[in-house]
Parts: structure tokens; sequence; C-alpha cells
């Protein structure tokens, strides 16, 4: 039986004192958003091409008047570049957005986010720990680069299983791969002669962001994730083992874009302990 009080799993709802810490949050994010220029953007509920961004698998389906297919809203990063160059044909290259995304079954996940055309990355984590810190929260970046991943696979015959789990066992059998698997702090990226060429071009990348940045860094060139549309160096903020927040580079129509997504509920919890 279903009753008339029940919410999906998966839903939120927020009353009291987590409806108002909530409103708080969009409110501080606005400002610092604002305050850096950025033009602010609502996009539908409803989209065409949220495969551009997510797995179908990941999508809540639907069917318009039509009988075409379309979803809805998944992911707001590629369905605001998409709109801003092709529907606005705006020149403004700085957005944000302060939206719900929905995965199936029936999951609601509160996001502020943006999106930078043209930006760079380290403008881009420097504002988002700017948000993190008018939040007063204190998290650790984590860096990584999906395209070591990637290469690492090319080079050698190891699983996506072993990759995903990190299976060291499996590492040590390769002298550059043992050593990339405990590459944690920029000093471990002083010397990369090891690495094949390939490799070492990607943790040069990492090296030369870190240098940009006065945070303390995390590095994590072998953290497995599948992303659609990520496709170089991404990060991601935690504190106490929560994900806070998650960044980092793309295309759209050969356009470089930065951006990142700060995941409300998760900072609602953490602000609440």
């Amino acid at each position: 039986m279903i009753y008339s009080h029940d919410i999906p799993n998966g839903g939120n709802l927020y009353f009291g004192k987590t409806a108002k810490l909530k409103r708080e949050i969009e409110n501080v994010s606005a400002e610092v958003f604002e305050n850096n220029y950025f033009n602010e953007i609502v996009t539908p509920f409803f989209s065409y091409h949220q495969l551009e961004a997510l797995k179908d698998k990941e999508l809540i389906k639907l069917r318009d008047i039509q009988n075409r297919d379309m979803a809805l809203r998944g992911d707001s990063s590629v369905d605001v570049i998409r709109l801003v160059l092709k529907r606005l044909k705006s020149d403004s290259k700085k957005w944000f957005y302060i939206q719900p995304v929905f995965r199936y079954p029936s999951v609601e996940i509160n996001q502020i986010g943006c999106e930078i055309i043209d930006g760079t990355l380290d403008e881009t984590i420097k504002l988002n720990k700017l948000l993190m810190d008018k939040l007063s929260l204190n998290p650790v970046l984590q860096i990584s680069n999906i395209k070591i991943v990637k290469l690492v696979k090319e080079l050698t015959n190891i699983s996506d299983e072993d990759l995903k789990k990190e299976n060291l066992e499996v590492f040590s059998k390769i002298d550059w791969l043992k050593k990339l698997a405990y590459i944690h702090k920029k000093e471990d990226l002083e010397d990369l002669s090891i690495y094949p060429e390939t490799i070492k071009n990607e943790l040069q990348k990492i090296k030369e962001l870190i240098s940009k940045l006065t945070i303390n860094v995390v590095i994590s060139p072998l953290f497995y994730a599948d992303f659609n549309y990520y496709n170089g160096i991404f990060y991601r903020f935690f504190e106490n083992n929560t994900l806070l927040s998650m960044g980092g580079e793309y295309e759209v129509n050969n356009i470089k874009i930065t951006g990142f997504s700060i995941y409300t509920d998760n900072v609602i919890e953490t602000k609440g302990q």
C-alpha cells in the first residue's frame, strides 16, 4: 500500500532547518557567481539530448506529443552549453544554474553549478574553492586525469575491473604503473622520467595546474571515472569522505568548457552535522 504521505525512494523533502539552510546555500552561491560576472540560466526539466552526458540506463525516459524520445534532465552541463551556443547565441561565456537533476529510477539530485566557455581549470577550481569558503566548508581537493586511465588501458593488458579496484597486486608487475599508483602529492611529480611519454604528458598537465593553485591537493592519477563528457583533468572536493563538488574540462562543438557542480544535499548534510 502507498500512503498519501509517502515519498518515492530518492525524492527529497525540505522543511524547517533544512529548507532554510538550502535557501541560504543557494543565495550565497548566487551572490558569488553574480559578483564574478556570471549570468544565470534555468533549463527545461525535459531534454532531447541527455545521452550526450549520461548513459541510457541512468535516464528517466519519456515521449513527447510527437512520440519522440526525451528524458527528464539528468545532467545540466551539456544542456546549458548547447542552449547558450545554439539557441541563445549569446556572447556571454560564464553561466550558472541552481536546479535539480533526475536519475533513474526516481533519484532527485539538487545541484548548484557553472559552466565557463573557454575557461581554464585553475580559475574554475579557485572559484569553486571560494564558494566552499563562503559556505564555511573546508574540503580536500582531489585531482585526477581521465586520460591517464585510458592510456594505461592502451599500454597494458590490465582489465577494467582491476583498474576500478586499483588492484596494487596487478599494478606492481609493471614498474612505472606501480609508481603511478603511489602518486598522491605534488612532490611525487618531480621526476617523471620513468613513465611512458604519453603518461608523462598527462602528469605534466596536472603538475602545471597544481603550480597555479595555493590549495593543498591530493593527486589520484588512477581514479577510474566513467564519464560521458569530461575528457581530461577533473577534480573533486571532499569533506569527511562526503563528495561536495566535482568539476573538470570537456568539449562541446570543439569548444573547450570548464565547469563544476556542487551537490546541495551533501552540503546540507555536512553543514547540519
